[in-house]
């Protein structure tokens, strides 16, 4: 069953079907334990078109491998053709130590496809640390040393203001994610 496209997960399924075919038959997918088995959006590892590796920092359904995205096994260096970040990067405590992690495992010229978010509740997992804008996460990747970044926002959340204490309030809507694609 697919989730239709003003779903908040239909949208980031979606994303990452547009971009599967770039991640090449090598893929890392960081964050990749299923928290509801049920949930057909919980498992990208369906798009698979060889090997795909699966890490998280707990153990589950879906996990290959525990590991933490901030210190990746040594004899990763180069090897992966893709990644697959997707709603992550906010749980993650530094990503400015992370990205860079991510880019010594992926080969020259592979694919990384990002899925984070820019406004939604605070949840756990087991923390969640960050919210990005499309500049700020382009920034982070380049930063990193990833090239041909490219980002977008997704979805909407409306939201109320009274900035200044005038009469009556304006309505805003916000995107709640931000996507992006980058070359290593």
């Amino acid at each position: 069953m697919k989730l239709p496209m003003t779903s908040v997960r239909g949208r980031i399924r979606a994303f990452i079907e547009r971009n599967e075919a770039g991640l090449g038959d090598d893929v890392l997918e960081v964050g990749s334990r299923i928290h509801d088995p049920k949930a057909w959006w919980c498992t990208n590892r369906d798009l698979a078109r060889g090997r795909w590796t699966g890490i998280d920092m707990q153990a589950g359904q879906g996990v290959d491998l525990v590991a933490d995205m901030h210190a990746l096994p040594p004899e990763w260096e180069g090897r992966f053709s893709g990644v697959v970040c997707s709603e992550v990067l906010e749980h993650v405590a530094r990503p400015w130590l992370a990205l860079p992690e991510l880019r010594r495992v992926m080969a020259p010229g592979s694919l990384l496809v990002v899925t984070t978010l820019f406004a939604f509740p605070e949840h756990g997992y087991p923390d969640d640390y960050y919210r990005y804008s499309r500049s700020g996460l382009a920034l982070l990747l380049t930063d990193a040393g990833f090239a041909e970044v490219q980002t977008e926002y997704a979805g909407e959340v409306p939201v109320d203001l009274n900035d200044h204490g005038e009469r009556g309030v304006t309505r805003r809507r916000l995107p709640m994610h931000v996507f992006a694609t980058a070359r290593c």
